[in-house]
């Protein structure tokens, strides 16, 4: 049996990726990292990202948000689950991922900046109202913010499969 030297400590993946996610809403706006891509275009998501081991999914969002949209997020109730498989660069592979849609808030007086370690792709963080939903991704985000952003019933929001 080979030795593995210690520098090169096995890395577990976890099969299912744990993705908690922040719903901010200001009146009619909701709050959103703007992306650009050279294959995808232009298109807005919602702040949050991966849990890592160890932490609560509300931890991992107020992480998140800090790293993303420079904001420390006051985290509220869950507001939606949905499955969603993304499609890995340069592979035929998908990832299988869980997003877990909380309720959140932002300081009173919170203006949109880029946090300090914002997504691969952001390139800004802003408000936007109902007329850019169409742009929003994973695509249930669309459905959950056309229903405007006082929709607060918790629900399983389905499988969605994204495409590059």
């Amino acid at each position: 049996m080979p030795i593995r030297p210690a520098s090169a400590e096995p890395q577990f993946r976890p099969t299912i990726r744990s993705t908690p996610r922040a719903f901010i809403c200001r009146g009619e706006k909701l709050l959103v990292q703007e992306k650009q891509h050279p294959v995808k275009g232009r298109y807005f998501t919602l702040p949050g990202g991966k849990q890592e081991a160890g932490e609560t999914l509300e931890d991992a969002l107020r992480r998140e948000c800090r790293e993303e949209i420079g904001a420390a997020v006051t985290v509220k109730q869950l507001l939606h689950v949905a499955e969603v498989f993304r499609p890995k660069s340069g592979t035929n592979d998908y990832q299988h991922q869980l997003d877990f849609v909380f309720n959140c808030s932002v300081p009173e007086g919170y203006e949109p900046v880029l946090g300090c370690s914002p997504d691969p792709h952001q390139i800004a963080t802003c408000w936007i109202t109902p007329e850019n939903a169409q742009q929003l991704r994973p695509s249930y985000v669309t459905k959950l913010f056309s229903h405007g952003c006082r929709r607060g019933v918790e629900i399983y929001l389905g499988s969605h499969n994204e495409e590059l």
